[in-house]
């Protein structure tokens, strides 16, 4: 496979691999694929010796991708493909296959394949000229994703959870205080955000009556991976231990502060946070001991 010496993104690398985000995801984390970089926000950055580690993990030397020329001149090619109605859209055309199976033939260079569709596009007369001019090496990725790239664009994002949206579980790990210190625990070795609030956020600023639930914000992408490391089993309201609260949200997670070893939700955001849920008294405390 004929890569180049730089850094490849997560989305990237899923077009390469012909795979989704979700399974480059799922390959990190079982550790079949291994990421180079990670910047300060999460994001990972991949070598071209990742991705060929990941494709050839039992050879030393991978093989290189040999390129096949065709005897047929491209300016007859081209002439048959105008002279072929164009019967079939960009989206009609099939994906590449999830997970490539070892044959006898050599390995496809999906590179050279973007490459020859955006030429392809680049030169033909087109209503959306967006996509006539997208090229794989000369369109800029944004946000990690490519855009203006017809049916070899990056396959769609992962739905993301709704704001604040309220999931309820017991845990297997036993009571709330064990619970609480695997969340700090599990949040620091995946180097992921998380933020108690309500009481018990309030908890780590002053005693209060005892309280069954632990509420505490997490990442919509982050969900899944604190219920594994939790041993998370979804719960009804009243008989829950914990309540994740998905939000994506940064400054949930930038104005959080440490608090007895844990991480709890700015004064303000705590004190919004018990209103909402009815707890007028305690949110009345809150503001008695740290004036806004």
């Amino acid at each position: 496979m004929n890569l180049e010496e730089k850094l490849y993104t997560s989305t990237e690398v899923a077009q390469i691999l012909g795979v989704s985000l979700r399974s480059v995801y799922r390959y990190l984390e079982e550790g079949k694929l291994d990421a180079e970089v990670k910047t300060a926000t999460g994001r990972h950055r991949f070598t071209k010796q990742n991705i060929l580690d990941f494709l050839y993990p039992n050879k030393d030397n991978q093989p290189e991708q040999k390129e096949v020329k065709s005897d047929v001149p491209k300016v007859q090619v081209a002439e048959e493909k105008k002279s072929k109605p164009q019967t079939q859209t960009l989206k009609e055309t099939p994906k590449p296959v999830e997970e490539e199976t070892a044959v006898d033939e050599e390995p496809v260079d999906w590179l050279a394949k973007f490459r020859e569709a955006a030429n392809k596009f680049k030169t033909e007369e087109t209503s959306e000229p967006a996509v006539a001019a997208a090229s794989f090496q000369e369109q800029a990725p944004v946000k990690d994703d490519f855009t203006g790239l017809g049916n070899f664009s990056a396959e769609p994002e992962v739905e993301k959870e709704p704001e604040n949206k309220q999931f309820y579980y017991r845990s297997m790990l036993g009571g709330l205080k064990d619970i609480a210190q695997n969340i700090d625990k599990s949040a620091r070795k995946s180097s992921v955000d998380y933020a108690f609030t309500l009481n018990a956020g309030l908890s780590l600023h002053k005693p209060i009556k005892p309280f069954s639930m632990l509420h505490v914000y997490v990442k919509g992408r982050d969900k899944e991976l604190f219920e594994k490391m939790l041993q998370l089993v979804p719960s009804e309201k009243d008989t829950a231990q914990v309540c994740l609260i998905v939000s994506d949200d940064s400054n949930v997670y930038k104005n959080s502060k440490e608090l007895h070893g844990l991480y709890v939700v700015s004064d303000m955001q705590l004190k919004s946070d018990l209103a909402s849920a009815g707890e007028d008294e305690l949110a009345r405390s809150l503001e008695t001991d740290f004036p806004f």
